[in-house]
């Protein structure tokens, strides 16, 4: 009679103890995870690179060896292929609730490194991510980064727990049809690892226009006379071209800058000795050439810098004028160092919406017609500039093309002093209000994925993901508005 109870007694144990490991293994947590695979330039060695990260968190995932996938793939004649299909029918084989997909693209100046995570449930994007670098020896570098970026995106499915790890499918048979649960699983949390912005091209031209205005003070023996020139509404067309070498990825750029700005139909008129209305000829140019520094985050937004020289002179022939009416033609030459940025409002891969604002400081010499007017030992002249406005990315529409719409100020201010033509002259108070519409363009610049593609878990792969695995190169985008 004991014998028959401790009898019975064993064989429940039995049954417990192989019921178990299948109960546990139904409520694990723990996501399990495959690399698929490759394509592009080193496809073998960046997928090998990618399943040792993963392979060093197997506490946190399971990891299914590349072999099995390669073994697998081979047996069910799956091939390379990574389109939706396919990868579902992969996972379901492996049992595996994430796949993870990449590509290793050549640039110009080095690689990109693409890394797509897919649901194994039916093959559809969970989070993506990307790198830039110039050596393959750095991708090394990135090891925390790809996991950290990548780890959101790996997540238990219970829709795949009812099959046990590792379960495969026999030889010639067709996959079992997936049954989606009553209870729709969470949706995997995105990965938001795409650069909000392209970064910076290499080749920038802007050109425009809009209205400009002058206005001249200088007082004249003691200030008791006052002199001056003003002109509020005249034409002026301006050009800027800027050359970059890039680094960081292309977010910091270091290079050179001209810009040139001249008036369109600019006249003037004043006051014969006889009181008569005469027209007076007038001219004038600007011209910057210098180092530009640039950088531009990878959330939007944008920063440069400029030192160079400046020459920047307003002539006006004035001898038809009565005497009291008399000015000299104005030159400023010197060095200029600027800064200007731009504060996003709002940013995406194909848009960009944001505020500007800059200054400038300008160290100049004077012409030696006005020492010669108004005072042999000036003091150097200092100017004094601000600038405010909107700037427009149009990288969907065109890549690489902008807008930009800005208001200028700038003031030369000057103190003469020792012999003069004209009286005895204080100082002088040169202003200069710019109001310019600008269309920029640029070359050079990749144009970066949007991120609803990487983020949103029911969106379709992009095309370089599906059909058979072809990596096609995207189509590239240039970086728009150039600064002053």
């Amino acid at each position: 009679m004991v014998r028959r109870s401790l009898g019975s007694v064993g064989v429940a144990c039995a049954l417990v103890a192989a019921a178990f490991p299948r109960v546990s293994q139904a409520q694990s947590s723990t996501p399990r995870v495959t690399v698929g695979p490759f394509t592009g330039e080193r496809a073998a060695a960046t997928r090998s690179l990618v399943s040792g990260v993963l392979a060093n968190h197997t506490g946190e995932i399971e990891l299914r060896s590349q072999n099995e996938y390669t073994s697998t793939a081979s047996r069910l004649g799956a091939g390379d292929r990574i389109d939706e299909a396919t990868v579902s029918t992969m996972a379901r084989a492996l049992g595996v609730d994430q796949v993870v997909i990449g590509s290793l693209e050549r640039l110009p100046d080095g690689y990109k490194l693409r890394l797509r995570v897919l649901r194994g449930r039916d093959g559809r994007p969970a989070a993506s991510a990307s790198w830039e670098f110039q050596r393959f020896e750095e991708l090394n570098a990135f090891s925390n980064e790809i996991w950290e970026q990548l780890r959101g995106a790996f997540q238990a499915d219970p829709a795949r727990r009812a099959q046990p790890a590792g379960a495969s499918e026999r030889p010639g048979e067709t996959p079992l049809a997936h049954t989606e649960p009553t209870a729709a699983p969470e949706a995997p949390a995105p990965v938001a690892s795409e650069a909000a912005t392209p970064g910076l091209g290499w080749l920038w031209f802007s050109a425009g226009g809009g209205l400009s205005g002058r206005r001249w003070r200088i007082p004249i023996l003691s200030e008791t006379t006052q002199r001056g020139y003003e002109n509020n509404a005249f034409g002026e067309l301006r050009a800027n071209v800027a050359a970059y070498y890039r680094l960081n990825h292309r977010r910091l750029g270091i290079g050179v800058e001209s810009t040139i700005g001249f008036p369109l139909g600019l006249s003037s008129q004043g006051r014969g000795p006889d009181g008569r209305v005469v027209p007076i000829a007038t001219s004038a140019l600007e011209f910057q050439f210098g180092a530009s520094l640039a950088v531009r985050p990878t959330s939007g937004g944008m920063f440069r810098v400029f030192a160079g020289m400046i020459y920047h002179q307003f002539s006006l022939d004035t001898s038809r004028l009565s005497p009291e009416m008399r000015l000299a033609p104005v030159a400023y030459v010197g060095l200029r160092l600027a800064g200007e940025g731009t504060l996003p409002v709002y940013a995406s891969p194909g848009w960009e919406f944001g505020v500007i604002f800059g200054g400038e400081l300008r160290l100049a010499a004077i012409g030696s017609e006005m020492k010669e007017a108004f005072g042999t030992n000036p003091d150097t002249t200092l100017g004094f500039g601000a600038t405010f406005g909107l700037g427009l990315r149009m990288d969907r529409a065109a890549p690489g093309l902008g807008l930009r719409a800005t208001a200028e100020f700038l003031r030369y201010a000057t103190d003469f002093a020792g012999a003069a033509r004209i009286g005895t002259p204080g100082e002088s108070v040169d202003d200069y209000t710019r109001f310019l519409l600008t269309v920029v363009y640029a070359l050079g610049t990749e144009r970066v994925a949007p991120r609803s593609a990487a983020a949103d878990p029911s969106g379709p792969p992009p095309s370089e993901e599906a059909g058979g695995g072809s990596s096609a190169a995207p189509p590239p985008s240039g970086d728009p508005f150039g600064g002053r």
